[in-house]
């Protein structure tokens, strides 16, 4: 089986899952990244219940599993174990330029749904010369040079425990600027570059029925009006955007089934189309890599597969 499909000035290179491994083309949040070196992470689903995290090298198309946890995951629970109390672990968001670790304190495993008090919110956390600093009530999803972004789940106003599912909740999509926290408008933000610009979904991605609504992606900018790029597709999410005013992500057709797509210069198009690759179904766009190209996941002769696409303008 070829590593490397070159069609024209564009290359789709195969990334081979582990046997029995799948890669949700709908996650909560962008399921794959792509390192400045070109090596690309992915968290799997192995045989439908476990989950792992893989990395594939440059240039290779076998993976390799991730087995250590960050040393900073261990730096996180001892400074902000009480943030907020009883919780159940930071999650990783990323780094900022300055080496700063941004990350979530999620809510405890039992919450008391009849406490409207917001204690039991998940708290982002920003870690800094090993002070734990509060970001305040929030998830944080992604992060690029000074800017991380996320949302605020709240329940009749008050800010929800993270490990609540709920039809009244509601979501404002937050970025955060170093340690300034700026509200963006409805929605969840799942990534953000280094200007500032983020780009996500209406509601968290892949759970859309149990708040009574699909999600539709969304793009928030810097420094002008918000966009909703697949408004026409009944369900869609953007999980990866750059500098070079572009984003990627999944959406849906009336049947349900998923297509990685595009955006670009305030046009969507499906990779399947402007691809067409002999073999491939690119069913979610997760990360662009260090020189512009989308990572993400498919179908590769009916097999699940991960993808790099590069030269498509």
């Amino acid at each position: 089986m070829p590593h490397a499909l070159t069609l024209a000035a564009i290359v789709v290179r195969l990334l081979h899952l582990p046997s029995g491994a799948t890669i949700d083309p709908f996650g909560a949040r962008a399921l794959m990244s792509a390192m400045p070196d070109g090596t690309v992470s992915a968290s799997v689903t192995v045989r439908g219940f476990v989950r792992e995290t893989i990395a594939w090298a440059p240039f290779a198309g076998r993976s390799r599993p991730i087995v250590n946890q960050p040393p900073v995951i261990a730096l996180l629970r001892q400074l902000c174990e009480d943030l907020p109390k009883a919780s159940t672990g930071p999650v990783l968001a990323g780094w900022l330029a300055d080496g700063s670790a941004i990350a979530t304190m999620q809510s405890p495993e039992m919450v008391d749904l009849d406490d409207t008090s917001g204690q039991y919110a998940p708290v982002v956390v920003h870690l800094r010369s090993r002070q734990c600093l509060d970001m305040g009530n929030g998830v944080a999803l992604g992060t690029a040079g000074m800017f991380a972004a996320g949302y605020t789940a709240f329940i009749n106003r008050v800010p929800a425990p993270s490990n609540v599912v709920s039809a009244h909740e509601t979501f404002v999509a937050m970025r955060w600027h170093d340690r300034t926290r700026e509200p963006l408008g409805d929605g969840i933000a799942i990534a953000v570059d280094t200007q500032g610009d983020a780009a996500g979904a209406s509601v968290p991605p892949g759970k859309g029925g149990a708040f009574d609504a699909l999600p539709h992606a969304r793009i928030w900018f810097a420094n002008r009006a918000p966009i909703q790029p697949a408004e026409a597709s009944p369900a869609s999410a953007a999980y990866a955007i750059d500098t070079r005013g572009r984003a990627t992500g999944m959406l849906e057709d009336q049947s349900g089934r998923h297509y990685a797509f595009l955006w670009e210069n305030g046009a969507v198009r499906r990779l399947d189309d402007a691809v067409r690759a002999p073999g491939w179904r690119f069913e979610c766009g997760y990360a662009f890599g260090p020189a512009g190209e989308i990572v993400g996941v498919g179908t590769y002769r009916g097999t699940p597969a991960a993808f790099v696409i590069s030269g498509l303008d």
